[in-house]
Order: C-alpha cells, then structure tokens, then sequence
C-alpha cells in the first residue's frame, strides 16, 4: 500500500514538502514538531513543551527561545509548501493538520476500521485492515530524539501499535493461518521478548503447526529471560499453555487459552468468569471461521 503522508511520525520524523523531503534542524526543533503531532490539532501547553526540550534545566530565556523555534519552524514549514499551520494560543501551541496528511491519524482511522469488522463478523477484512495499518510504521515513535517527556507521549502510540498486532495474530489464528503467520510472529517475538501475549500466540501458532518442541522452547526462553530481567514468572495464561501442550491437548483445546483483546470484543470483556470466557471465546472463533467460508 502506498499513500503519501506530509508528516510521519510513526518511526523517525519525516515530512514531505511540495518538492520532497524537507531538511528540519536540530534536536529541539525535532522534539517540537514531533511532540504537536503527537497531539496534532489540540493545544500543549508552554510547560509541557519546554519540558520536552530542555528537561528540568531550562535556561532564563527559555520561553524566548520557545517562541524562536516556534518561529523558524513555520518558516520552515511555509517555505516548504507544506500545509499545516502552527497556532499560537494563550496557554501554548497547536499544530493544525488535516487526518490525510498524519500517517499517525491515519493509523487510528483504519484501526478503528479494523476492529469494527472484527466485531462485524468480517475477519477477512479485519486482516486486511489491519495489515494496512502496521505498514504504516517504520519504527519506534521518536526514534533518535533525546526526550524524556516525549518518550513517555510516544509510549501510548506504540502500545496502540502492540495492541493492533495481538489483534491481527488473533484474527489470523481465529482463521486458521498460523503457518502463514509463524515468520512475522516470530519476528515480533523477538522485537518484543517481554509481551507475554505474542509468546503465547506464537506457541499456539508453533503448536498448531506440529511443532510442540519448538512451541516448549518458546516458554523455556521466556520463562528464563524474565526471571533474569525482571525477577518475574510466567503469567498463568503462559503456564496453563505450556501444561496443555505436554498433556497433549487437541490444538482446538489450546485455542481456547487466548483471551480476546477487549478492543476486539465487548462480549467477551463483560464476561463474569473463567468459563464465560471460554464460552463466549469459543462461539466468537466459530462465528469468524463461518464468516471466513460463507458464500458472498
């Protein structure tokens, strides 16, 4: 998929002019521009940004250099043609920016679109969806920028971006593809060695696949890489999987272990008890898999 973002925010900074990549300054400048996108289109106040920029040590002059950089970069930015606009309000500042041209907006569009198919009964256009929004990335927000505040703001968006791939994987193992998934799985298995719940997908995508060494193994390294890291012991949802793969559960057994995400399903959230969500997990896979072989 190809769609031409003016801002990106969604890895390294990267804006587009009229005539190709603009050429921004220095670390400062970077942090501003990147923190208003983060919340493009809403004011952030001046002590929230000088936060940003200059931690807890800003210089006397500090909202004379704000207002300075504020400056070169709307001059920047005109002399670029891009079309955004940068306002000056009584308590800070905001950058205008039409959805089209964030690839960060554009993300939230089509995973709310995603996930309103899943509740629709529509998996494979979920899948589709959501494979559209996580190539939208192309690193970790604020990469490169030294911002303590700023890495707190990029935290939610790349939660939201876990959260997004969890539920794609659901939707992929929901439709019985988990040898088609097992590469990307793996791969973000290992960008993201504490998030318990990719593990626990990529156990039952290697189970599922007759791979029952392979899908130990799995929990063996997770296990050892939180008691050394962390001091911590597998979730229950891990250990339960790795003791129904040694009693030799059935695969569709074992799928009953993954909880769907709540953003996936309200049914399943407003379940009362363990064997609610079983029930309501297990109605919810057979709906998909109907859904994914029903004539058009």
């Amino acid at each position: 998929m190809s769609t031409h973002h003016q801002f990106s925010v969604l890895g390294p900074l990267v804006v587009q002019g009229a005539h190709g990549p603009v050429r921004l300054g220095g670390n400062r400048q970077r942090i501003l521009l990147t923190l208003l996108l983060l919340e493009a289109n809403r004011v952030i106040g001046v002590g929230r940004l000088i936060e940003a920029i200059w931690r807890e040590a800003p210089p006397a002059t500090v909202r004379s250099q704000l207002r300075i950089c504020v400056s070169g970069l709307r001059r920047l930015l005109s002399a670029a043609g891009v079309a955004a606009q940068i306002e000056t309000h009584p308590s800070g500042y905001l950058i205008r920016v039409p959805r089209a041209h964030l690839d960060l907006s554009h993300f939230e569009d089509l995973l709310s679109r995603a996930r309103a198919e899943a509740r629709s009964a529509s998996p494979e256009n979920a899948v589709v969806l959501f494979q559209q929004a996580l190539q939208l990335w192309q690193g970790p927000v604020g990469a490169g920028l030294d911002s303590e505040l700023l890495e707190t703001v990029a935290l939610k968006v790349n939660e939201d971006r876990l959260s997004a791939i969890e539920d794609h994987i659901e939707l992929e193992l929901a439709l019985g593809r988990h040898r088609q998934i097992l590469g990307e799985l793996t791969r973000h298995v290992t960008e993201n060695p504490f998030q318990e719940s990719l593990c626990l997908q990529l156990m039952l995508a290697l189970y599922r696949s007759g791979r029952t060494a392979e899908a130990l193994s799995v929990y063996r390294d997770t296990r050892r890489r939180l008691a050394r890291e962390l001091g911590l012991e597998p979730s229950e949802k891990l250990r339960m999987m790795e003791r129904m793969i040694l009693d030799g559960r059935s695969a569709g057994e074992l799928s009953l272990t993954l909880v769907p995400a709540a953003s996936m399903s309200g049914r399943a959230a407003a379940a009362t008890g363990p064997q609610d969500r079983i029930a309501l997990l297990e109605r919810e896979i057979a709906d998909l898999r109907d859904a994914s072989v029903r004539p058009g």
